[in-house]
């Protein structure tokens, strides 16, 4: 049929015609747009440690450090973890800087026998890493090591 008289056969085929033209230029721009789209739906690369903290043995009265290095997009956040008294926390200091990838430093000076122990390195990348709601194994990954610290040889801690 020929419709150029406005009967409502002419209107339901034109909106038909219009209807899969609108559905095929979606799927057009869908396809040229599919791999920018796929990139928001893909999960977040997951952190990984570039260096962890190493086990060490120590003297009572020396200093250590660990080091944590961290990399994935974004940046991860990183935590120690380890329980201190307020006599230990004036002598822990913990630097961390963040750019490509996030590391951080824990210092002890003067350990005690007390101080022996593990200490953990946390780190997430995850926007919901900070949600109680989750378990905390899914977006953390962690590196653990073990302080000990012996009595130096005079007997006495420094």
């Amino acid at each position: 049929t020929t419709a150029t008289d406005g009967s409502p056969r002419m209107l339901m085929s034109s909106l038909t015609v219009c209807f899969l033209y609108l559905i095929a230029l979606f799927f057009i721009s869908s396809f040229v747009f599919c791999h920018s789209v796929t990139a928001f739906l893909l999960p977040l690369p997951l952190a990984g440690f570039v260096k962890s903290p190493m086990s060490e043995t120590k003297l009572a009265g020396d200093a250590f450090e660990l080091y944590c290095d961290v990399v994935g997009n974004p940046t991860p956040e990183i935590q120690w973890w380890y329980l201190w008294d307020g006599a230990r926390k004036r002598r822990v200091t913990i630097n961390t800087a963040y750019g490509a990838n996030g590391v951080s430093v824990l210092r002890i000076t003067r350990l005690t026998l007390e101080d022996s122990g593990t200490y953990e390195c946390r780190a997430s990348n995850d926007p919901r890493r900070n949600d109680l709601r989750q378990n905390p194994s899914i977006t953390w990954i962690r590196a653990q090591a073990t302080i000990s610290v012996l009595q130096s040889e005079s007997g006495t801690l420094q």
